[in-house]
């Protein structure tokens, strides 16, 4: 048959209506697809937090040679008088300073808006010592864009579309704030200047006129760079989610009610593209539950000390209308303090390690001895091992015991739990 009547006749039965049958038939072959595109159910999953179980009676060896802090536990009394001393502040001198109506066209939003986004934001900036700056919040009138984001100094904006639909969870919208300050404090502004810099550059190269070599080179290079810079702009996104969420957690936001921020963008039609800037909305909710489970407790515990040695924030609303400003502390300053890749892996292995997940606190412990010299990492991989001896009775464990001990003896032989460690493998 001729290509022609071949293509012709698949054309006509692409065009032709669906068979013969009733709606209620067709409708219900279509429901088919109703559960994987719900936005109900989407936004209706609970993402909580794995709920951590004693599995065992084994013993569980921890002579607390890794701190996760340093600092003793705020005295309850001391801090609920602290809090309302501070509430008194907000009454008689913050609520008026910012009461004012704000004459423009971009948005309108009641005080209490205001009041609100403060709030929150003045408690997630005492309560991680980022008050070494002013910090500049806008509600931007937005009508159907949900969507919040930060550019240079320190200025962050929130769509009233996403507000609108998160103002009823604080916890939430402490999230959304607390993600874009994580942008800033990590320096996501300027990656992101130097990315693009260096793509405008190899662009200008592409340009030169004829010099086909030149341009065809500088086309590729162009395509690397911008492949790279995607693949950065998504890491950072995942970056400013784990940081976020670690900024809202020493502040006593709960996380799993934050959650409804990520939930809500699942829910939003999206689609996956080789040129998108951020990662889809269920790979960052599958990050956040990994960054969770390894989230320290103590946070919450330096963050009821940061509050507790620091003021109120003066706020006032901003010259360009839209914004407030939180301003800067006088006190000597605590500054914020990013985790190093050893305090992170030796956290992420110690958390795993306490709630018995073992086979995960081997692993991080594994990359935390690649990193350090010292023979504590050795001698939780002997711990996690002679506990999964006991669980399982399996001979492999207490090889791997026996070995990671003898590797932390050889490091320091002279530790008193190194020491005990092997006489009681030796003894098993």
């Amino acid at each position: 048959m001729n290509k022609k009547i071949l293509l012709y006749l698949l054309i006509l039965a692409i065009q032709m209506p669906v068979s013969a049958g009733s709606y209620l038939d067709k409708q219900l072959n279509d429901m088919k697809k109703n559960s994987k595109y719900s936005s109900v159910k989407r936004h209706a999953a609970k993402y909580t937090l794995p709920v951590v179980k004693d599995i065992s009676t084994i013993e569980l060896k921890d002579p607390k040679l890794i701190s996760l802090s340093d600092l003793k536990p705020v005295n309850q009394a001391l801090y609920n008088a602290k809090i309302a001393s501070d509430n008194i502040v907000y009454k008689t001198k913050i609520i008026p300073a910012i009461s004012k109506n704000m004459n423009t066209y971009n948005v309108q939003p009641m005080d209490v808006d205001f009041y609100k986004v403060y709030r929150i934001a003045e408690r997630l900036i005492r309560a991680n010592n980022l008050d070494y700056m002013n910090w500049r919040i806008a509600i931007r009138k937005s009508e159907d864009e949900f969507n919040a984001a930060t550019s240079e100094a320190n200025y962050i904006f929130i769509n009233t579309a996403l507000y609108d639909s998160l103002y009823t969870n604080d916890d939430a919208l402490a999230f959304i704030i607390a993600h874009e300050m994580a942008h800033q404090i990590l320096g996501h502004p300027q990656r992101m200047a130097e990315l693009s810099y260096r793509y405008q550059k190899i662009i200008k190269k592409t340009s030169i006129p004829n010099d086909q070599l030149v341009s065809s080179v500088g086309t590729i290079g162009a395509l690397v760079q911008q492949k790279r810079m995607l693949a950065e702009s998504r890491m950072m996104e995942y970056m400013a989610d784990a940081e976020g969420a670690m900024l809202m957690t020493r502040a006593g936001f709960e996380m799993d009610k934050g959650m409804e921020a990520l939930n809500f963008m699942n829910a939003l039609p999206h689609v996956k593209t080789l040129s998108d800037t951020h990662p889809m909305p269920e790979k960052r909710i599958e990050s956040m539950r990994e960054n969770i489970s390894a989230f320290a407790p103590e946070w919450v515990n330096e963050g009821k000390f940061n509050i507790m040695n620091s003021d109120v924030l003066n706020c006032k609303k901003s010259s360009d209308r839209v914004s407030i400003i939180i301003s800067k502390s006088n006190r000597p300053k605590d500054y914020y303090e990013t985790e190093t890749v050893d305090k992170r892996l030796a956290r992420i292995a110690y958390i795993n390690y306490r709630n018995r997940n073992m086979p995960e606190a081997i692993k991080y412990f594994k990359k935390l001895a690649d990193t350090t010299e010292s023979y504590v990492p050795y001698l939780y991989i002997s711990y996690a091992n002679e506990f999964l001896y006991k669980q399982t009775g399996e001979e492999k464990y207490i090889k791997r015991a026996i070995n990671a001990v003898n590797i932390a003896k050889k490091i320091n032989s002279t530790d008193k739990y190194v020491i005990e460690q092997a006489m009681a493998l030796a003894a098993l």
